[in-house]
């Protein structure tokens, strides 16, 4: 069945109170239109001024003309206040509903009461039935609400915002809810590291992909799947449609940042918006690579203009710098995924609260070069092991540790280069730090953003590429990642790519990636590599465009922005100034270079 892109609300909610963003949900949404929801910016980062820019950059993407602030602290919203337009920005509280309902009659009805938990069930069954929701402490149904089209959308209950997010994404899309218990984080890390180690020596790959297959959908429960429908999961962790082969479908995450990552996809599908373009290929040449062949024939004929970084020009500066800064709008990777290696740094330290403090962190990274040949670009990983000997990833023994200040004063004191450890001993393998194999070293994908500040769509072949890398491109504005679980042989990434960019080109993303994975593998095998995350509908596609002219104008506004913006630094801010100038120095670098191979008049010997 057809899942049509709903049209954006000209509304927008800002709230950290699930409550009150489902009341004005059920006052706000209207069928086929999306209501978007984000959470607020959260100031306890160390990037806290990115945190505001990212949701006003969020709230102006979907062209919202009225954004309510609801239910957030007053350092949020007052910084949120300071950056949105004020004629377009409103304080809302719950008495505030009944009066924004954007049908009268919505008003007029008795109001659902629902219960204080699954709270997305409550909200769609209110959306549907036209009513206002309001909340009381009495328990709360758990029977899905069944699809009106389709499609249906199965939802991890761990964040109750997220579950408001999903109960808009479904009315939007005309589609039921199902909402199912909280995995186990240690469980959920567990059936993950299962589908890592699939290929490891000893390993019965099928009975372990059945095994986990049968884990995770006792773990969604009992379902009602739509006959010839499709599906949107919305998970904190798991790749749970790996075990519903059945139909296609498509993962979205629960945190972080699950407004905006639905805002982009809605967005990139509106009527009249940009297609795929503009297509970068990267092959180190690591490993056998046959689908970059493939999709450097079929996208041409697709009207797509195709760059390409092979061998050492695919090398972990230029790449890295092509990530964040070049206008694409398609990512394709061929290379080998993995955890790196790295080391186990010791920290013991006062925090701001007088506490001694003892924090355990595993370290690995990424090394690339600049254009001082003496001096490398270092990308670092960390993950936290355990703090005061309690294991920071074990939820059950964290929940009685007191943090406090320890991770935030950590965080600030370990920018000072005194401030260094006291034991470090070498990892065989440091857990989630994801590098993709380059010609000369290790990246490391931390991208700042992504494609000149745009929303691109990325499919990783290299192997096990979804784990970590799908939530870290989706947090830097992917609006769509393709990845594997586990290692995939050069004749299948081959196979899957010429079906997905040539057979099922134009399909929606989720479906064409189905139908590919059907015709490698055969309809219903458990052998399901490959996973998509982002919103259900949308599509590679091309449209009618002046590709290198759009090209070069971005290069140039890139280069104008970013030379101003190192001009601003003062020399008392020397990191900060030398970041900003390697920025501007990359498009100091493309603009000219691309003016000459696109733009370069003919001279008089060449006509």
């Amino acid at each position: 069945m057809q899942v049509n892109c709903p049209v954006l609300s000209t509304a927008a909610i800002v709230s950290d109170d699930p409550e009150m963003a489902a009341a004005l949900s059920s006052a706000l949404a209207c069928r086929r239109t999306y209501l978007p929801v984000l959470d607020g910016p959260r100031l306890t980062r160390p990037d806290r001024e990115s945190e505001i820019l990212r949701r006003v950059a969020t709230i102006a993407h979907a062209g919202t003309k009225q954004t309510l602030l609801a239910g957030l602290p007053a350092e949020a919203r007052d910084a949120l206040l300071n950056k949105l337009p004020q004629s377009h920005t409103k304080v809302v509280g719950f008495g505030d509903v009944a009066v924004l309902s954007v049908d009268p009659y919505r008003a007029e009805r008795p109001r659902l009461v629902w219960g204080r938990d699954r709270i997305g069930l409550g909200l769609l069954k209110a959306l549907y039935s036209g009513q206002l929701i309001e909340f009381t402490d009495k328990e709360s149904p758990r029977d899905a609400v069944p699809p009106k089209s389709g499609h249906l959308v199965i939802c991890e209950a761990q964040e109750p915002l997220s579950e408001v997010i999903a109960a808009n994404y479904a009315y939007a899309l005309n589609a039921g809810l199902h909402i199912f218990d909280e995995t186990d984080e240690v469980e959920g890390k567990a059936l993950l590291e299962a589908f890592y180690s699939i290929d490891a020596p000893g390993v019965n790959a099928a009975a372990e992909r059945a095994r986990v297959s049968a884990r995770m959908r006792e773990l969604v429960g009992a379902v009602d799947l739509p006959a010839n429908g499709s599906l949107t999961y919305i998970v904190r962790q798991l790749p749970i449609g790996v075990a519903f082969p059945e139909l296609p479908a498509t993962h979205l995450f629960t945190y972080p940042d699950l407004g905006r990552a639905v805002v982009n996809g809605f967005t990139a599908e509106q009527p009249s918006t940009r297609g795929t373009n503009v297509a970068v290929l990267v092959n180190p040449q690591k490993v056998a690579a046959p689908e970059i062949e493939a999709a450097a024939k079929l996208l041409p004929e697709r009207k797509i203009f195709v760059r390409g970084y092979e061998g050492r020009g695919a090398n972990v500066r230029a790449v890295s710098e092509m990530v964040d800064l070049f206008p694409y709008d398609l990512l394709l990777f061929a290379t080998h995924c993995g955890d790196a290696s790295g080391h186990r740094w010791t920290y013991e330290y006062r925090d701001s609260e007088g506490i001694d403090r003892r924090l355990v962190v595993d370290v690995a990274i990424g090394v690339g070069h600049t254009d001082d040949e003496d001096i490398l670009r270092v990308t670092q990983y960390n993950r936290f092991h355990s703090l005061d000997g309690v294991d920071w990833n074990d939820p059950v023994a964290k929940a009685d540790l007191y943090v406090g200040s320890a991770i935030r004063d950590w965080t600030e004191r370990v920018q000072d280069k005194a401030f260094e450890p006291v034991h470090k001993e070498p990892l065989e393998r440091v857990l989630g730090s994801a590098v993709l194999a380059m010609a000369d070293n290790n990246y490391l994908p931390m991208p700042r953003a992504l494609a000149c500040e745009g929303s691109p769509i990325i499919v990783n072949n290299a192997c096990v590429s979804w784990h970590e890398l799908a939530g870290r491109f989706m947090f830097t504005n992917a609006r769509a990642y393709i990845g594997t679980l586990y290692p995939v042989s050069d004749i299948e990434a081959e196979a899957v790519a010429v079906a997905l960019l040539g057979k099922h080109f134009g399909k929606m993303l989720p479906h064409a990636l189905w139908s590919a994975q059907n015709s490698v593998y055969g309809k219903g095998s458990d052998r399901r590599p490959y996973v998509v995350s982002g919103v259900y509908p949308q599509r590679l596609r091309s449209t009618r465009e002046d590709v290198p002219r759009r090209i070069i104008s971005k290069l140039w506004n890139g280069l104008r922005y970013w030379k101003e913006r190192a001009a601003g630094v003062g020399e008392d801010e020397p990191e900060r100034k030398k970041g900003l100038d390697e920025i501007a120095n990359y498009y100091a670098r493309e603009f000219p270079a691309f003016r000459e191979r696109w733009f370069r008049r003919p001279a008089k010997h060449d006509r």
